[in-house]
């Protein structure tokens, strides 16, 4: 490890991305088609992903499909397992892993919602130590996610206790990381939207922001329907300003797992399209996808900044002609000077 690390040089910057593949077995529809097609959307990008956080990534199979059409460019890979039918984390990574481990949420579900599924997969943490370059601070520690679902709308949502218990348990671990003089990266599906109560814990208890609020203070803190966002009195944002101001990654118009039951059926068995307009209101488009990134003002992170922040992932299966998944994913590019 020794002899690896001195070969290592850090670099200027970093491309980073996190998707929420939709990869539960026997109910996603497609499954394995699309994440086989995830993978090599992946290894089509340019600029290259260089870390990557997947969620609900749940069989091998479907991991090692991924991994074996990024691995030219991502040789480092992780997989973690957790509960009865595992965690559905992933990690990729250009640099060497020096160490993983898997943390379990303390707080996650009832058994006796089996419907739902959040207990029995064990939801927590994915957390990895990646070398960045040879000198013993030159790491960044990454942590991947998928927080407890809301299935009522805030405040009404009886899970928001056990969403905002997971949100401190991984501002912990990456205050943690901050501590140790690492830069931070936390990717997922964190199930939340912008300001609210989870999303400001985070925030506030670990030294890491929201890169998409960062370069988009103003944008959207819910969907166009939400509450929240309707008090802020803005008017309703159109698909293409959803994707490009406001990095909206879920329930998106754009998306067709998000269609109505007959215009999906006329695109997945009859392969008609249906075509939607980027310049109308998009009311139901919210972010539940982020990269809070981070660290040790006075240590070796106050190098890095943000440069770039995007929404990805939007392109359709070649032939099945749906989305990719019912997630778009989220990517940022994060640079520091040279020496």
């Amino acid at each position: 490890m020794e002899s690896a690390r001195q070969t290592l040089e850090l670099p200027s910057s970093i491309r980073v991305l996190t998707l929420n593949c939709w990869g539960l077995k026997f109910i996603s529809k497609y499954r394995h088609e699309r994440l086989v097609e995830i993978g090599n959307h992946l290894a089509k990008l340019s600029p290259a992903p260089e870390i990557v956080g997947l969620q609900e990534c749940w069989t091998q199979k479907d991991y090692l499909a991924i991994r074996e059409r990024t691995k030219h460019f991502l040789p480092y890979g992780k997989f973690y397992w957790s509960g009865i039918f595992g965690g559905g984390l992933a990690i990729l990574s250009k640099w060497p892993i020096e160490e993983s481990t898997m943390v379990r949420y303390p707080l996650n579900g009832r058994p006796a919602a089996f419907f739902r599924g959040d207990w029995y997969v064990g939801k927590g943490v994915a957390c990895a130590r990646i070398r960045l370059g040879p000198a013993k601070k030159d790491v960044v520690e990454v942590f991947t996610t998928h927080l407890h679902a809301p299935y009522e709308a805030e405040p009404n949502d009886s899970y928001i206790c056990h969403r905002t218990a997971q949100a401190w348990e991984i501002a912990k671990l990456m205050r943690g990381a901050a501590e140790r003089g690492h830069l931070v990266l936390g990717l997922g599906d964190f199930n939340m939207i912008p300001l609210s109560l989870a999303h400001r814990l985070i925030e506030a208890h670990s030294p890491v922001k929201d890169v998409w609020r960062v370069l988009h203070p103003d944008s959207a803190i819910g969907a166009a329907i939400n509450e929240a966002e309707k008090a802020r009195g803005r008017p309703v944002p159109s698909s293409d300003e959803c994707l490009k101001e406001h990095g909206t990654t879920c329930d998106h118009r754009y998306n067709t797992w998000r269609w109505n039951k007959g215009d999906k059926k006329k695109l997945l068995k009859k392969k008609e399209d249906t075509y939607i307009d980027a310049s109308e209101p998009d009311h139901r488009a919210k972010r539940l996808d982020y990269i809070f990134f981070g660290g040790d003002a006075e240590g070796p992170a106050s190098q890095w900044s943000i440069d770039s922040v995007n929404v990805g992932a939007t392109e359709r299966h070649p032939t099945l002609l749906c989305s990719l998944s019912d997630h778009f994913s989220v990517e940022t590019t994060l640079t520091r000077p040279p020496h």
